[in-house]
């Protein structure tokens, strides 16, 4: 190429491209299972080559305590990750698109919890009914915690996907009683994938609806 731009996204995406997919010669193959609901009907149940990626980095900060909730002393802020009017808009906008996130958390003395599709709809819990997330009990505001050392900002781990109008991914940022205040940066690594259908590969990767990982069991 007689000009070529160096940009962060395009270093960073070669730094991450082991964990992520894209054309081939990278895992290329996507499963979409039967678990998705019929208004995600044209990705149900289908499979799919990714064709084309392009990488967008965006990074969200935020200071807490501020105008958040407070729950039993504990600053709590939930941020939606769909194209809802407050949300972050990192959705798609078109059938045949899929995004892979990779969300990275910068040093600090706060947590992250995954909730869908509501504030209150927690994403993992264990099989006792009673072990579920809970920002106001003393154990339980650990269960299923997302921490910066899980998922650091260089080197992030957490992997969710997004398709257009799918349920709302939401981020329950919370700084435990006793910091006076925490600076929450989140660095957001978008894989943006275009897609055409396919007949069923010897090798994919399975897209599974959230509903076959949430609750007790």
């Amino acid at each position: 190429k007689m000009l070529e731009l160096l940009t962060t996204p395009v270093i960073e995406w070669a730094q991450w491209k082991s964990r992520l997919h894209g054309p081939k010669p990278q895992p290329s193959n996507l499963y979409f299972t039967e678990a998705w609901p019929d208004p995600h009907k044209w990705a149900k149940n289908k499979y799919w080559e990714i064709k084309e990626t392009a990488p967008v980095s965006y990074d969200k900060g935020y200071i807490l305590p501020g105008d958040d909730l407070v729950t039993a002393g504990i600053s709590t802020k939930n941020l939606d990750l769909s194209n809802a009017t407050n949300g972050l808009k990192l959705y798609p906008e078109s059938e045949g698109v899929a995004y892979e996130i990779l969300i990275g958390l910068k040093p600090g003395n706060y947590q992250i919890g995954l909730y869908i599709p509501g504030v209150n709809d927690y994403l993992l819990a264990l099989g006792d009914t009673s072990m579920y997330p809970d920002l106001t009990d003393d154990e339980r505001k650990y269960l299923a915690a997302i921490t910066p050392e899980d998922s650091p900002y260089a080197n992030p781990l957490l992997k969710l996907w997004f398709i257009k109008d799918m349920a709302a991914w939401i981020l329950k940022l919370y700084v435990l009683e006793g910091v006076e205040f925490e600076k929450c940066i989140l660095g957001f690594r978008v894989a943006k994938h275009r897609l055409a259908e396919i007949s069923k590969p010897d090798v994919f990767s399975k897209v599974d609806y959230f509903t076959t990982l949430r609750g007790t069991w």
